[in-house]
């Protein structure tokens, strides 16, 4: 009987001995989200029937153009634009898209009257050189009125309207349109094949 007990006790230490212990204290898990710009991608999945526009990859050869990609989101204005400061997500960020609308940004209200989509954000575009502000407005035109039933945009920041830039440089106060920023976003048709020379 003795041994059998003492059978059981050391059974038992071996089996405590190998169970995990707590530790002390928390320890800080990785982050998994880190991507090569040096920033936490944040975006959402690229999936769904709704689109943001994003930076294209750099071309030395054109200038910077916008890349439309899908996401799973409502079709509301505050979602649509929500996932638009977002960011691009870790995949879109490996695939080096961008965004030039500063991390900081704050939606305040997306109020539509008609077809006009009045959007006020918090003031974080002072920073910005004006090519960079210039597509960061592009990208929140043309992601705005991809949006069924709007048409153009009023930006604002804190309630007040200002000036902004057109596609061309030129400053104005006015809604805009997709059609202020033409040639900047890539076109989705496929390029045309070359046309065969006649037979001589």
């Amino acid at each position: 009987m003795r041994r059998a007990v003492a059978m059981t006790l050391i059974a038992l230490g071996a089996f405590a001995g190998c169970s995990i212990q707590p530790e002390a204290s928390p320890n800080d898990l990785p982050d998994e989200r880190a991507n090569v710009f040096g920033e936490p991608a944040t975006g959402d999945e690229a999936a769904g029937t709704n689109r943001i526009y994003l930076l294209a990859p750099p071309d030395v050869e054109a200038p910077q153009r916008l890349r439309s990609v899908q996401r799973d989101v409502l079709p509301a204005a505050e979602s649509v634009l929500e996932s638009l400061f977002a960011g691009p997500n870790a995949d879109e960020r490996d695939a080096q898209l961008d965004t030039a609308i500063p991390a900081d940004v704050e939606l305040l209200d997306a109020r539509p009257v008609g077809q006009v989509l009045t959007v006020d954000l918090n003031d974080v575009f002072d920073d910005l050189t004006p090519d960079g502000l210039r597509l960061a407005v592009a990208q929140i035109v043309s992601t705005a009125t991809d949006i069924d039933g709007v048409r153009s945009v009023q930006l604002r920041i804190d309630g007040e309207r200002r000036v902004w830039p057109l596609g061309n440089g030129e400053l104005t106060d006015r809604p805009l349109t997709q059609y202020d920023y033409p040639g900047l976003v890539e076109s989705s048709q496929p390029a045309f094949p070359a046309i065969p020379s006649p037979i001589q």
